[in-house]
């Protein structure tokens, strides 16, 4: 009996000791916690186990658009197979990665599109609005244009305002302090071409024999940016170079460059947040660059001549806001070619009006009106746009 008293008091302790253990606490699995990055601004954060800031936002936008309801035909209205009105829905998605090293800033970001509407048949469009990283003061990728700065004060949602364009571009800026910085960069040649219109008598007459693309587009500007606003002046060469008509190539290819200067005000004596815009350019050979709504680059008059057509833009705009959550913006732009004799001289104007309503942060509503007009002094047929737009945004 003593030897069985003694084995059930050992199976007890080790049961009580057992049941202790499993009491004992456990040391959690090492967590990751989310850090705020306050070093680039609001909202970015610490990638986890990494030195990276990280800012993901978008928006959702949606468009009831209407084109060409009030002006005389041919345009958007005057045929049942136009695409008169048109509602469509558009969702971006945006990601800003930034990370100190000791080259100097490295900034990843990246801007998409998705858009579905009716002119594609309800399919979803994708299109990369920016992406592109920088090292120190070298840019790399897709971003605006280094010659464009200010490009107007109104959405520009369906005629558009002709003063931006995307561009691919391997670009250096150098900072100078006090908000003085100075940018050279190579440019994809391909995004601001007009027309180079065939006048040969070889081949279709008007045709566009533009060729491929060889040398890449050098863009340099310099920019001014403090409390009052900034200022930009910017230039451009590029080549104009000839393609084939039906039967040969055009053997000359010149030189086309383009100026641009601008100015962007804060007027705060106005009104919290009112901002002034003004541009003037000038273009022999790149018209694009002035006004993207002009239509031709040069002319070919034998395959052995190109002659490149000279141009010139103005455009102002003006945003004020009535109340903290009510804002009016007015852009007016014009801009005239003169291409080989008359045929394809045009003047050509537009003005953008808006009215917008934002009650809340990141919410916005409101409407635009767009009108442009294209008067052509030869042959070519005038034409115009009249467009509507009712929008609701939201950014987050």
């Amino acid at each position: 009996m003593n030897f069985k008293s003694l084995l059930l008091g050992a199976a007890a302790v080790a049961s009580a000791t057992g049941v202790q253990a499993a009491d004992l606490p456990v040391a959690p699995e090492p967590v990751d916690y989310v850090r705020i990055c306050d070093a680039y601004g609001a909202r970015f954060y610490y990638i986890p186990g990494t030195e990276t800031c990280l800012r993901v936002g978008g928006r959702v936008r949606a468009d009831y658009r209407v084109r060409d309801f009030a002006s005389t035909g041919p345009n958007a209205w005057d045929s049942n197979e136009d695409v008169s009105s048109n509602f469509r829905a558009r969702a971006y998605v945006r990601m800003d990665a930034r990370t100190q090293t000791e080259y100097g800033l490295l900034k990843t970001y990246f801007d998409l599109w998705f858009t579905s509407d009716v002119t594609n048949f309800n399919s979803t469009g994708v299109e990369i609005w920016d992406a592109y990283v920088q090292l120190g003061g070298f840019t790399f990728g897709r971003t605006g244009s280094f010659s464009d700065h200010w490009t107007g004060e109104n959405w520009g949602s369906q005629v558009g305002q002709g003063l931006d364009d995307r561009a691919t571009v391997l670009a250096y800026t150098a900072a100078f302090g006090n908000g003085l910085s100075a940018t050279i960069a190579l440019e994809d040649g391909l995004t601001r071409r007009l027309n180079l219109v065939n006048r040969t008598g070889i081949g279709t007459a008007n045709a566009n024999v533009y060729g491929g693309h060889r040398i890449p587009n050098f863009v340099a500007n310099l920019l001014v940016s403090q409390g009052w606003g900034s200022a930009q002046l910017s230039g451009v060469l590029t080549q104009v170079l000839a393609g084939t008509t039906a039967t040969a190539a055009i053997t000359e290819s010149p030189l086309g460059w383009a100026i641009n200067a601008d100015v962007a005000l804060n007027l705060p004596m106005l009104g919290a947040g009112d901002t002034l815009g003004i541009r003037a350019g000038y273009s022999d050979g790149a018209l694009g660059y002035v006004n993207n709504h002009l239509t031709v680059d040069a002319v070919a008059t034998t395959q052995t001549n190109v002659n490149t057509a000279t141009g010139w833009g103005i455009a102002a705009g003006i945003t004020h806001n009535w109340t903290p959550t009510v804002s009016t913006s007015l852009t007016g732009t014009y801009a005239s070619q003169d291409a080989t004799g008359t045929l394809f001289d045009a003047d050509m104007w537009s003005v953008h009006g808006q009215v917008a309503w934002a009650p809340i942060s990141g919410f916005v509503t409101g409407v635009e009106v767009e009108y442009l007009n294209r008067d052509f002094t030869g042959t070519v047929n005038d034409n115009d746009d009249l467009t509507a737009t009712f929008r609701v945004q939201r950014t987050f």
